[in-house]
């Protein structure tokens, strides 16, 4: 099985290894995880890791050898490709092996430059209008054709912009491409509650509830076929 630890998972599995409280479920995730799936590093990880943009409490950098030793367990060596890599080759079709390589490295992040400012140019356009003018500008902006990278962050970013009830968040771009890159591709999207509720196919957020739940399903899963 193919997972996506997003940074909220991955940084509380890592401040778990820490011996930080409060983070023992997604210890018990952890646990439940090794051995069982796939789960690889991506540049959004290594962004999120070296420039944290999702609170000044998160020392840059201070993770970073406990991700390394996580997603040593979990990776089998495999990285995430960049995502101009990732949509570039689904113009031939979706292939696991266009999206998972050996090549990554933690010292080269995500580029989010070609999307930078868009979001907010989209900000409170109805629905169908901010899907049209994302779907234009990314294909404007990459050079990309209209494959499902492009399509989904057009989702993504319209329906972020036309949800005049919540206030964006510094976080949203790298959370709208990241989940664009890799949802296509993924079994399961271990998320936040806002991105499971845009993407609800395959997602599971990070209430406590939520991953205990996983937990005991890869619990039994395994029961089950012993």
């Amino acid at each position: 099985m193919l997972v996506y630890l997003d940074q909220n998972h991955a940084s509380r599995m890592a401040k778990h290894l820490l011996g930080q409280r409060g983070h023992e479920v997604f210890g018990e995730l952890y646990l439940a995880l090794k051995g069982r799936v796939l789960a690889p590093p991506s540049p959004f990880h290594v962004l999120e890791t070296l420039f944290p943009i999702r609170g000044p409490e998160e020392k840059a950098g201070y993770l970073l050898p406990a991700l390394q030793g996580l997603f040593s367990e979990l990776s089998q060596g495999y990285w995430v490709r960049p995502w101009q890599e990732v949509a570039v080759r689904q113009e031939r079709g979706l292939y696991r092996e266009d999206f998972l390589w050996r090549g990554g490295s933690w010292d080269t992040p995500a580029d989010l430059s070609p999307f930078q400012g868009l979001p907010e140019t989209l900000r409170g356009l109805p629905y169908r209008e901010a899907l049209e003018g994302a779907l234009k500008a990314i294909k404007a902006r990459t050079g990309l054709k209209e494959v499902p990278f492009v399509r989904l962050l057009a989702e993504l970013f319209a329906r972020m912009a036309s949800d005049l009830n919540r206030k964006p968040r510094p976080s949203d771009l790298l959370d709208a491409v990241m989940a664009a890159t890799v949802y296509p591709y993924v079994d399961l999207l271990l998320t936040d509650r806002y991105l499971r509720g845009l993407l609800p196919g395959k997602s599971v957020g990070g209430r406590r509830r939520e991953v205990m739940a996983l937990v005991q399903r890869f619990r039994e899963g395994v029961d089950s076929s012993s």
